[in-house]
């Protein structure tokens, strides 16, 4: 006997959950052992790990049996993981967290009754640095560098900007499937366009997220390099060449230009305004890594960089 019409749609989850694994790191399981209350509690979410090291199924499974585990190619970067994770979802409401953050425990109900309001395009909310830490010099500049404008508190309502590693959309205002195969997902340019659009960006506080990740600094250095180089040659794609050479030109300032906007921003959050200044050499290096990136995308294009992005 087929099911009837409400049966199928009570099989469509009310929020699809894209996590991008590219390593396998353990700190996965953590992060879905974050989530797990509050999956069961409602019973229709949709998980799925986007795994790229072929480790995931292993070490998700046999905790987390209700997880997909999405099989991915082991070249596959970050962008390209959330891109094939979104497709492959199923819900109206998509959201993106890292594998690296530990979300509380009205998340995932505030993030679906948010998505209530149909002007919301994507919402998110603050990340904090977890406790064990904030004692590391090389985890602050990791942290400030990245999320510096999503630093606690963050208030609630509307916003220019949310954090990429936890945020929260409506999959009809997101690209189609073909092209987030092929191409990946890229915040910038997807959170563009949906300004660009009208869309209405949403902040709350509990949609804050605990980070987890400390790189080693020069792997964090190399990665803003290809980061850099990933958002100069997508921006620049079908540009001509006088405007390349002009983007070009403007590289050498970005350093001073990005740690004076860190600056001014932190400067009402004295704990943060400490850590930034303690950290100001290695950020500065972050962004000439970040710049010099930028310039050899606009002369030369991405190169291998779109690969390279792991995390």
């Amino acid at each position: 006997m087929s099911a009837g019409p409400d049966a199928a749609r009570a099989e469509v989850p009310s929020m699809s959950l894209v996590i991008p694994s590219p390593d396998g790191d353990p700190v996965l399981l953590e992060c879905l052992a974050a989530l797990e209350p509050q999956v069961k509690a409602r019973g229709d979410v949709e998980v799925v790990v986007v795994d790229a090291s072929g480790l995931a199924a292993g070490i998700v499974g046999r905790r987390f049996p209700y997880v997909r585990v999405l099989p991915a190619p082991e070249s596959a970067s970050v962008p390209g993981l959330r891109g094939l994770g979104i497709a492959a979802a199923s819900a109206a409401v998509v959201a993106l967290l890292d594998p690296d953050c530990l979300v509380g425990g009205e998340w995932i109900s505030e993030a679906i009754a948010i998505h209530e309001d149909q002007s919301v395009a994507a919402a998110g909310g603050s990340v904090a640095l977890a406790p064990v830490l904030r004692r590391r010099v090389s985890a602050w500049a990791a942290y400030l560098f990245d999320y510096w404008e999503f630093t606690p508190p963050v208030p609630a309502g509307d916003a220019a900007v949310l954090a990429a590693n936890s945020i929260v959309y409506k999959r009809t205002r997101l690209p189609d499937d073909s092209d987030l195969r092929s191409r990946g997902f890229w915040k910038a340019f997807v959170n563009s366009a949906l300004a660009d659009e009208g869309g209405v960006f949403r902040s709350s506080p509990r949609l804050g997220v605990l980070l987890q990740r400390c790189p080693p600094l020069g792997w964090f250095i190399r990665s803003r390099y290809y980061y850099g180089r990933s958002y100069a040659a997508m921006r620049v794609e079908s540009a001509q060449t006088g405007t390349r050479l002009l983007r070009a030109l403007t590289t050498p300032v970005l350093p001073v230009v990005f740690v004076g906007r860190q600056l001014r921003g932190l400067l009402a959050k004295p704990t943060y305004l400490a850590w930034f200044l303690l950290c100001a050499p290695l950020l500065l290096v972050a962004h000439t890594a970040w710049a010099w990136g930028e310039l050899w995308g606009y002369l030369a294009g991405a190169g291998q960089s779109h690969d390279a992005i792991r995390f």
